[in-house]
């Protein structure tokens, strides 16, 4: 899939996102939400993502507390092999100019708040941020490979989620998970539209 209308690609991500987050963000935005499949396999492994080679992408490698930030294709190769990590792509939706920076904007027109996006990318044997929780609502889409999450939820059990490519999960803020990437297929690729609390019109 040739992104040369990032405007068009947003157009059929948000044909196929809304009407899975947006119900989950509007209507019941404590409550964890997954839908398989909501997006299509096929057709999300088509769509293009941006690289560490790309100008002025910030790759953050994690490991729990410990966050270690490079600029080029180069340093990250040599870091991560020193000490294989996770890898966030920060603030794609600016940097990249791509079909995200058109998917989060619509979907901050829609929703009235600030909404910004990441990249996380792991092999199975690398270091991950460790249980944690987030302080805004994060709208998963699984781009590559596979994904676990054990979700705390408020009776305080464990759910786990097992994310494949094409699913989408809405996280509420402030609920605890952890994440790690099975050894079958061995590799995740995820990207989060997170939902911030600010209000756009209350921006100054």
């Amino acid at each position: 899939m040739e992104e040369t209308l990032p405007h068009g690609l947003a157009a059929e991500v948000l044909a196929r996102l809304a009407p899975v987050a947006l119900p989950a963000l509007r209507l019941a935005p404590d409550e964890l939400r997954h839908v398989s499949g909501a997006l299509g396999l096929a057709w999300v492994e088509r769509l293009p993502l941006p690289s560490a080679a790309a100008k002025g992408q910030t790759v953050a490698l994690a490991d729990h507390g410990d966050f270690t930030r490079v600029t080029s294709a180069a340093d990250l190769a040599r870091e991560h092999a020193a000490r294989p990590r996770t890898q966030v792509y920060e603030s794609v939706h600016i940097s990249s100019g791509s079909w995200i920076g058109v998917t989060a904007l619509h979907l901050a027109g829609m929703l009235r708040r600030e909404v910004v996006c990441s990249i996380y990318q792991s092999s199975a044997e690398d270091s991950t941020l460790g249980p944690h929780y987030d302080t805004w609502v994060g709208v998963v889409v699984q781009m590559r490979g596979a994904k676990r999450w054990l979700v705390w939820q408020e009776n305080g059990e464990a759910r786990e989620i097992v994310m494949q490519v094409g699913d989408v999960m809405v996280v509420p803020r402030g609920m605890r998970h952890d994440v790690s990437t099975p050894a079958v297929p061995g590799h995740s690729t995820h990207l989060v539209f997170a939902v911030m609390d600010e209000k756009l019109a209350a921006r100054h």
